[in-house]
């Protein structure tokens, strides 16, 4: 599989995860728990979903600030562009209700959170990676 295929599998499982987790959660415990729920466990999956990637495309230890990077901006854009359509357009619809337009405004500043985690999960993923590497190497 090629990098790309590989960003975009591990994407899916972090967001597959966290929808679900966050539905669970703001259904059976509020919104409150919910959002503790995502900063709590999301940026442990990513980070490892991360390492996984790195792994998986076999990187360079010189490499992996700039595959970690791109990985990022590409997980913040999807993440945006999921969410917008999900929580805007396709649960509104499903409830038979008109679209969400404020949804971002509403779940501010906290969807923003969100995303800025991704920032931190990524240099955590880029770190066990490196140090998976470095043990392995010596």
């Amino acid at each position: 599989m090629n990098r790309m295929k590989w960003n975009l599998t591990a994407f899916l499982i972090m967001y597959l995860i966290a929808t679900c987790m966050g539905f669970a959660t703001y259904q059976l415990l509020g919104p409150v728990a919910m959002w503790i729920a995502v900063f709590i466990v999301m940026p442990v999956i990513a980070a490892l979903l991360i390492c996984w990637f790195l792994m998986k495309i076999k990187c360079s230890p010189d490499r992996t600030l700039r595959e970690t990077l791109v990985l990022i901006v590409i997980w913040i854009a999807l993440s945006f562009s999921f969410d917008a359509i999900t929580y805007v357009l396709v649960v509104p619809a499903l409830s038979h209700a008109s679209a969400h337009w404020t949804f971002f405004v509403d779940q501010s500043p906290w969807i923003w959170l969100s995303y800025t985690v991704l920032i931190i999960s990524g240099y955590a993923g880029r770190w066990l990676y490196l140090r998976r590497q470095s043990r392995q190497s010596a």
